[in-house]
């Protein structure tokens, strides 16, 4: 290899490591760190962006901090899918489910948790962490919108043809069934009048025949 080449090569692998450093902190900015009691809890979306309709879950990084002044790297807390818990909710109807979260690679990724989900609205989500970590009681909420990013409509991204989501469907079928509930209310409402119609007719009927017999 010449020497211009090694110039080029070391020159591109610069480039490279200088993205890398760059887009390491941009991905960190998505989550949310949080010291809780003697650990720290890093808190987002396994899948960013995130967007309904897709597949994703919580991402969760537990780990001892560096102590100030000292050198080294966190220390990952191992176990904890045996001790803790998370409570997803939609903001905006209050809806809520709970589930155990489980290690992502226990081996190669100590220390990294998920609880699978697939939002179906998009908009503001919270992951509520509850449960014990070292023996110690914690229940922290995290919430998207402010350090991590809420679950974004699909039809941004949708191509080259649109995917009807849950909620259009949902909406569709609500309206239908709605059209049905009336048309149903509607035609019971006609039965009632033809009732009542035919039950003066007769009476009228009877009438008529009594004025009559009595003319006689």
């Amino acid at each position: 290899m010449s020497v211009m080449s090694l110039r080029l090569f070391g020159a591109a692998m610069a480039v490279l490591l200088i993205a890398f450093a760059v887009a390491v902190p941009a991905r960190a900015l998505a989550h949310e760190s949080r010291d809780v009691g003697t650990v720290q809890f890093v808190v987002g979306f396994l899948v960013e962006p995130a967007y309904e309709g897709q597949k994703n879950g919580l991402d969760l990084r537990v780990r001892v901090p560096v102590a100030a002044g000292a050198t080294g790297t966190p220390t990952p807390v191992t176990g904890l899918e045996k001790t803790l818990q998370v409570e997803i909710s939609f903001v905006g109807n209050d809806k809520k489910v709970t589930k155990p979260i489980r290690a992502i690679s226990a081996s190669s990724d100590p220390g990294h948790y998920t609880a699978d989900v697939l939002p179906t609205q998009p908009g503001q989500y919270r992951f509520r962490i509850f449960g014990t970590v070292n023996g110690a009681n914690v229940n922290e909420t995290f919430t998207s919108g402010d350090k991590f990013a809420n679950v974004g409509k699909v039809d941004d991204i949708n191509f080259p043809d649109a995917v009807p989501q849950v909620r259009s469907v949902q909406g569709t079928a609500t309206d239908a069934q709605i059209t049905a509930e009336d048309a149903a209310k509607a035609a019971s409402q006609a039965r009632l009048f033809a009732i009542a119609g035919l039950a003066l007719g007769a009476l009228g009927l009877a009438a008529g025949v009594r004025a009559s017999m009595m003319k006689r």
